[in-house]
């Protein structure tokens, strides 16, 4: 099985590594292009803008965040620092709250 990677105690991550996988126990709906996530655990409801839910969306476990950066900066006008700054920021926080797990491969 392959580890868990806690990414903000990462010193130095390889992004074609690591690859994030939405919890079972989060359910999520798209509402004009924002996605409304439900952590049935915890009765907690978070909202992500359209960036995120696309980040969102590509967290399926299939994924790296290498490939899900390029997906990212391919569909937004970012410069490909802000977007993995961005990205990884978003991955951490879903992380912390119990919203998605990451594993390295």
């Amino acid at each position: 099985m392959p580890a868990t990677v806690h990414l903000w105690s990462e010193c130095h991550l390889e992004l074609s590594e690591v690859f994030p996988r939405q919890d079972e126990q989060v359910h999520s709906t798209v509402l004009d292009g924002e996605s409304v996530l439900l952590n049935l655990s915890s009765g907690r409801y978070y909202t992500l803008n359209v960036a995120g839910s696309t980040i969102w969306d590509l967290c399926r476990g299939e994924q790296s965040l290498r490939q899900i950066h390029s997906t990212i900066c391919a569909r937004f006008d970012v410069p490909e620092q802000q977007a993995q700054d961005d990205m990884l920021e978003l991955i951490v926080l879903l992380e912390q709250e119990g919203l998605l797990h990451t594993e390295r491969r």
